[in-house]
């Protein structure tokens, strides 16, 4: 039970820092299009106690981690003006889509570490396995957050990207969308949960580890 608990707390831990620099990536990029709204209340920080929700990032989380129910979380939307923007419907989407980039690019400076951890295959000690274990977590939930994101449903980024990248017709009509987006992404969540049916979100898992492969393939690293 007290091993249970640790992982979770790790698990939380590196699910903080990932938001930390996802929400950052956020900020920053609505700072570098004209918007200085989140670095005047102080969000473009990669200090994660400026973006932390209690429930959406620790606790749920935590109950998640210790129960094997869905794990669900979110961190402090960072605050963004359209009207600072030159170009609001395609800098909205720039500013959606920083987050998941961040998050990839994230995954990839951990393989690098990997890489120079593990060496050219060398032996190594029992704690630089476990270390070895943990970053290799941290890389999937890095990269399992950018892919989650990435569905065009509201309120997460790719409902943003995919507004931006539509035609303004089309972006119209598929912003009519937008209210079904949480109903459907909790249904997705906790209905096979529930009901114990295959999840379709295994889908994302497996695209999620697919991505690993190629990145850890990139620097070197056989993820």
């Amino acid at each position: 039970m007290e091993n249970q608990i640790f992982l979770a707390i790790i698990y939380v831990v590196q699910f903080i820092v990932l938001l930390t620099f996802h929400e950052w990536a956020h900020a920053k990029s609505a700072n570098m299009l004209g918007d200085r709204t989140a670095e005047d209340l102080g969000r473009m920080s990669l200090n994660p106690a400026a973006h932390i929700d209690i429930l959406g990032t620790i606790i749920l989380p935590l109950m998640g981690a210790l129960t094997g129910f869905p794990v669900i979380g979110w961190a402090k939307p960072v605050p963004v003006d359209p009207r600072n923007l030159i170009n609001p419907k395609r800098d909205m989407m720039l500013i959606a889509g920083a987050g998941p980039a961040i998050n990839i690019v994230c995954a990839v400076l951990i393989y690098v570490c990997l890489r120079l951890i593990t060496g050219d295959g060398q032996l190594v000690s029992q704690q630089a396995m476990r270390l070895i274990s943990l970053l290799n977590l941290m890389a999937y939930f890095s990269v399992i957050l950018a892919v989650f994101n990435m569905l065009p449903l509201y309120p997460l980024d790719g409902f943003s990207v995919v507004y931006g990248l539509l035609p303004s017709s089309a972006a119209r009509k598929f912003a009519r969308f937008q209210q079904y987006g949480m109903p459907i992404l909790m249904g997705l969540i906790f209905i096979p949960h529930l009901f114990r049916l295959p999840s379709p979100l295994r889908l994302l898992s497996l695209l999620a580890r697919g991505i690993c492969s190629l990145l850890g393939l990139l620097v070197g690293y056989p993820a």
